[in-house]
């Protein structure tokens, strides 16, 4: 799982884990003078007309109820340790509501996650954090940690997922069945009601492992192939990197198929991909499928997301062992799903960097781009970057049209993806309201979102397909107004919508701010908005906002803006507004729109449409695309009856042909937690030259 904004996979060695106490031969810590559980007989080989593994767990419509005993000192050490990965032991009695329950004497159970148990764990001092997304983290049951031979329903683990960054709790459920309903052999899910010692955990999400009972399971008809964990067929890695990888067959650690992929991949050149060589390692339409698949789920933290330059993230190959075999790309870990928009390819919300290549793109360069923060450090290679994704795209980018459209018709058409959701959330709703971590009516807020979403899915994808095999633009050069104009004599009337606003009025303004322009802040914030002839941006004056935030009782408490008002104007024939700003130092910069549309249309809404942008101290230009103004999804969440729009593309027209003014917000300093770093923080944002093109 990925975190906004982005976050680093958390290495656990060997050693540490070895090193850590009342660590027993079988992996589990045990309470130290705790008798070992009574011997028992090993089930039977399975039979072979038996069931395959979790075809008796993963029953649509059903529940697993999830019920563990852990002694109390172990259940101290997993809190204190659980960052460490280290399974402990636990009693489980597993009951898939309908069918009888099953006792299971001794299992290990760990938490589980790559960044939350960094997050909430190494970012507190060590100290387990229980605030926000880590109240509730994911868990790993063992079911054979103790006794190889045990099995639950033919596994030998389960995933519970605690989707903390799912709001709806939909979002595995649905994302992987449309992998499977595109024909891709997917993990299955089913929700999941877990207690430990009699206290509610809540609402998870059961997820089938990846392991061998997985390809037993989706491979039947050749099972013990080797199965390898987020590694790509790269050249640059060793086979002692791949060897490192294996989930199967670790023992024999034959990594020659992988690594003859992988050579195939490095000798394709970008001019004449070898299509044949590479075709006979892999089944080309089910990964033409999967891909059309995860842009469609708009899943930004999947395969086509390469963190490294040398692999991407959160998938499994499998390499079958049967008599053609071929590779299989499994999905992984797919919360980040669903999203209203995809924060690398389409940047909205509070993501201020540029966007990144898509898949239909040919990136102008290679060098990998910063994502999230225009500032930050996080960043990802474009996906054509890679010789493989490159070659399955540029020369089978028909095949992928004609599979991607009948997938946006099919497995992600909005009316099949609406009827699953509904039919889950009325399964989910019992167990929401049980959930002590969960408010049920932001729960009810985030699936109103996610139905608004759904129906936006397949027309985005099928409008990427319709665009074809395009260049990256390079970045555009702000065209800039005329020294004459930009310095020229004005009025003081307010912005002048559809024409240059500069500040340069002849004479001073009757009052310390201009004509048209106003302030907004919280209740403890201290602002002032001034016509500035010191050290102006150009020419003679500017519009200067000096701010000072004072830390408030909640989150987010601390917020100002500077706004200008104008005539009631149509922007219908203007593509972008320029305006000049500066700030004492960087800083994101929320420019919103003002409209008669929102309240007299819109039923009274907040005024968001905006974009995001960073200005620091150097004065410079920014351009606002209108066609990129966006509705943040939190100012949707306040929307009452009567309120509000189902596209946005429609509302931004409708707001846009009612343009009344622009609105300036600067953002305050704030921790992970969402609080002011200091008890105040003083500022200014310095804004001129507004005009339009």
């Amino acid at each position: 799982m990925r975190l906004l904004p982005g976050a680093r996979r958390t290495a656990v060695s060997a050693a540490l884990l070895s090193a850590a106490c009342g660590a027993n031969k079988d992996g589990l810590s045990r309470p130290p003078d705790v008798s070992a559980s009574p011997a028992r007989e090993a089930p039977a080989a399975q039979a072979a007309d038996a069931p395959l593994p979790g075809a008796e767990l993963f029953i649509e419509g059903r529940v697993l109820e999830v019920r563990l005993t852990v002694a109390p000192e172990l259940l101290r050490e997993l809190e204190e340790r659980g960052n460490q990965e280290k399974y402990v032991r636990a009693s489980a009695r597993l009951e898939l509501r309908g069918q009888a329950a099953q006792e299971l004497p001794e299992i290990g159970v760990r938490y589980k996650g790559d960044y939350s148990l960094h997050h909430c764990w190494d970012e507190s001092g060590g100290v387990r954090s229980y605030a926000d997304e880590c109240a509730k983290l994911s868990l790993k049951l063992k079911f054979n940690a103790s006794d190889p031979e045990l099995r639950f329903a033919g596994l030998k683990r389960l995933n519970l997922h605690a989707a903390s960054n799912d709001s709806t709790k939909l979002h595995e459920l649905l994302a992987y069945r449309a992998f499977r309903d595109a024909g891709i052999r997917a993990p299955r899910t089913l929700p999941a009601q877990v207690f430990i010692n009699d206290q509610p955990r809540g609402l998870y999400i059961a997820v089938e492992d990846v392991d061998g009972r997985f390809t037993r399971a989706h491979f039947p008809e050749a099972p013990d192939g080797n199965l390898y964990k987020e590694i790509w067929p790269n050249p640059a890695f060793s086979d002692a990197e791949f060897r490192e990888a294996l989930e199967t067959n670790e023992e024999r650690g034959d990594v020659s198929g992988l690594r003859a992929f992988a050579q195939a991949v490095g000798s394709a050149s970008d001019a004449q991909p070898s299509g044949v060589e590479l075709g006979r390692f892999l089944e080309v339409d089910a990964l033409l499928r999967y891909l059309a698949v995860d842009r469609g789920l708009r899943n930004w933290d999947g395969v086509t997301a390469f963190y490294s330059t040398r692999t991407s993230h959160n998938f499994f190959w499998y390499h079958d062992d049967g008599p053609a075999p071929r590779f299989h790309l499994i999905p992984w870990d797919l919360d980040s799903t669903f999203w209203a928009f995809h924060p690398y390819a389409q940047p909205q919300e509070s993501v201020t960097a540029p966007p990144v290549p898509d898949l239909n793109e040919r990136p102008v360069s290679c060098e990998r781009r910063v994502i999230w923060e225009a500032t930050g450090g996080e960043r990802v290679m474009p996906a054509r970057c890679d010789r493989l994704m490159n070659w399955l795209i540029e020369s089978n980018w028909s095949r992928l049209v004609e599979l991607g459209r009948e997938i946006a018709a099919g497995p992600l058409a909005a009316e099949r993806l609406r009827e699953r959701a509904l039919q889950l959330s009325q399964q989910l709703a019992p167990l929401v309201e049980a959930d002590p971590t969960l408010e049920v009516g932001a729960w009810r807020r985030a699936l109103a979102e996610l139905d608004r979403i759904l129906p936006t899915l397949a027309p985005e994808l099928e409008a990427l397909l319709a665009q074809g095999l395009i260049d990256e633009r390079p970045p555009e050069q702000v065209e800039l107004a005329p020294p004459d104009d930009i310095d020229g004599v004005t009025v003081d009337a307010g912005l002048h919508g559809g024409s240059l606003t500069n500040f340069e009025f002849a004479a001073p303004p009757a009052s310390a701010a201009p004509a048209g322009v106003f302030s907004y802040a919280d209740p403890l914030a201290m602002v002032a908005v001034s016509w500035s002839t010191l050290e102006p941006l150009s020419g003679k004056a500017d519009l200067r906002f000096d701010f000072t935030f004072q830390s408030g009782p909640e989150p987010y408490d601390e917020w100002a803006g500077v706004g200008i008002g104008s005539a009631e104007s149509d922007l219908g024939g203007f593509s972008r507004i320029i305006v000049w700003m500066s700030a004492d130092r960087a800083r994101e910069v929320r420019v919103r729109v003002s409209s008669a549309a929102y309240e007299q249309e819109l039923g009274g809404i907040a005024q968001e449409f905006g974009l995001e942008h960073v200005v620091g101290p150097e004065p410079q230009p920014f351009v606002i695309e209108l066609s990129k103004l966006y509705y943040p999804t939190w100012a949707k969440e306040g929307w009452e009856e009567g309120q509000g729009f189902s596209a946005d593309a429609d509302a931004r027209a409708r707001v846009l042909q009612r343009f009344t003014g622009l609105m300036f917000a600067p953002s305050a300093t704030v921790d992970p937690a969402g609080k002011l770093s200091a008890e105040t923080e003083t500022g200014h944002l310095r804004i001129d030259n507004i005009y339009f093109r």
